[in-house]
């Protein structure tokens, strides 16, 4: 045989093995469902239909002794939130920035809530790429005024097991 075509039948058959050997990336797509978020929708404690937007809401997480700043100052009627995955527990401090008066040069008052979250957790594997997501079963939550009045009037649970993002699970009204 001839020697150039063993070297072409050889390196030909390396690119081959070389192909072969290769594996899509184990990416999580981004349509996959993962750990979802506590969805949180707030109503007007008056009319209790109508959807309603705390003014200049700031949310902090409060784990040991740091806090993370999640929603600085926002005007939403719903927001998603996430809980931790490592314990059974959650809490936030949700403050409004109530206007002092009409004026064009108004202070605003902070009015601060201690909302704490509790909840049973699950893992479930979801596939190679991806993983576990962990999904909450059982929610509850306890609501603590701040040194003012609590802004938060009352809640309801709609939805006390969190597998997805697709409704909210609490109702707050204010």
């Amino acid at each position: 045989m001839n020697t150039k075509y063993l070297k072409n039948l050889f390196f030909i058959s390396g690119l081959f093995m070389l192909f072969l050997g290769c594996q899509r990336d184990d990416i999580c797509p981004e349509a996959t469902q993962t750990t979802p978020m506590l969805v949180v929708r707030f109503y007007d404690a008056e009319e209790r239909d109508n959807p309603a937007r705390p003014t200049n809401l700031s949310i902090r997480s409060t784990v040991s002794d740091s806090t993370k700043t999640l929603y600085q100052r926002i005007n939403q009627d719903s927001i998603a939130i996430p809980l931790r995955t490592n314990q059974n527990a959650t809490s936030y401090t949700f403050t409004i920035f109530d206007s002092d008066s009409e004026e064009e040069d108004q202070e605003f008052t902070p009015n601060t809530d201690n909302l704490t979250f509790t909840y049973g957790s699950e893992e479930i594997y979801v596939n190679r790429a991806c993983a576990y997501k962990v999904i909450y079963n059982s929610l509850k939550l306890t609501i603590e005024g701040g040194e003012d009045d609590q802004w938060i009037d009352s809640y309801i649970i709609e939805e006390p097991n969190i597998e997805d993002e697709t409704q909210a699970h609490i109702s707050i009204f204010f």
